[in-house]
Parts: C-alpha cells; sequence; structure tokens
C-alpha cells in the first residue's frame, strides 16, 4: 500500500484527504505538527509528501529544505491557497523553481480544489494506490 504524509495546520483539510485518499486505497498519514513530520519523515517508508505551504511556526518550503536532506527523490505535493507563494519575487522561489519543480517529483495543489484534480496529482507523482492496481 502507498503510504502519503500530510502537513497542515488545517484539521478539516487533514480529515478531508484521510477520507478521500482512505477511500482510493492509500494509508494516509496526517499531522499538523512539524516536529512528529520530522519524525514520520525518518522512520516511515513514504510514497508521497503533502505539504501546507503557509503554517503559522513553519512554512512548508522549511520542511521541504528538511526533506530533501533525507531524500531527494521523494515526491512533494504542495498544497495552498495562496498561489503567490509560488510567484518569482525571492531568489529562494526561483532556486526552488530551477531545481525543484522540473524533477518530476514536486507538484503543486491549489486550494479550493475538486477531488477529481486531488487524485489526478497524486496518481501524477506517484501513480495509483495499490488497490487501484489489483
Amino acid at each position: 500500500m502507498r503510504t502519503i504524509l500530510s502537513i497542515d495546520d488545517d484539521e478539516a483539510i487533514l480529515r478531508c484527504f484521510q477520507r478521500a485518499l482512505s477511500l482510493k486505497g492509500y494509508n494516509i498519514l496526517t499531522t499538523s505538527d512539524p516536529e512528529e513530520a520530522y519524525k514520520v519523515i525518518q522512520e516511515t517508508r513514504l510514497d508521497l509528501v503533502m505539504l501546507d505551504v503557509k503554517m503559522p511556526h513553519i512554512s512548508g518550503f522549511q520542511i521541504f529544505e528538511e526533506l530533501k536532506k533525507y531524500s531527494t527523490d521523494l515526491p512533494v505535493l504542495f498544497v495552498t491557497a495562496y498561489p503567490g507563494s509560488f510567484s518569482l519575487e525571492s531568489q529562494d522561489t526561483v532556486e526552488m523553481w530551477e531545481h525543484c519543480f522540473t524533477d518530476g517529483y514536486t507538484d503543486i495543489l491549489y486550494k479550493p480544489f475538486d477531488l477529481e484534480t486531488l487524485y489526478e496529482k497524486i496518481e501524477g507523482l506517484i501513480g495509483p494506490s495499490d488497490a487501484e492496481d489489483a
């Protein structure tokens, strides 16, 4: 079973992901705690990490930087309601666009989203769940 970790400060979004992705046959882990997220990333074989961009104490970009220290080829789906988060206004974002968003391991899902778009983004990064393969 493919395992996805979703990190978001909005519990309603986490519940949505939990339900929607479980129904598709994915094993979904959720957390709003960055420290817990780091522990899960280190201890669990993950197929995908879904990252909220804007969170109160740490940004998804900061978690992304830490994540890439552990695995350079672990797919990441950024989830954001702020399209401006991905503007080319800062050098860090420019470098991210140049090095990460062309690697086939990184994508963006904008809130609000429909479930079909969520499924398409995930399947584009890691394929269908094992349950759908059977």
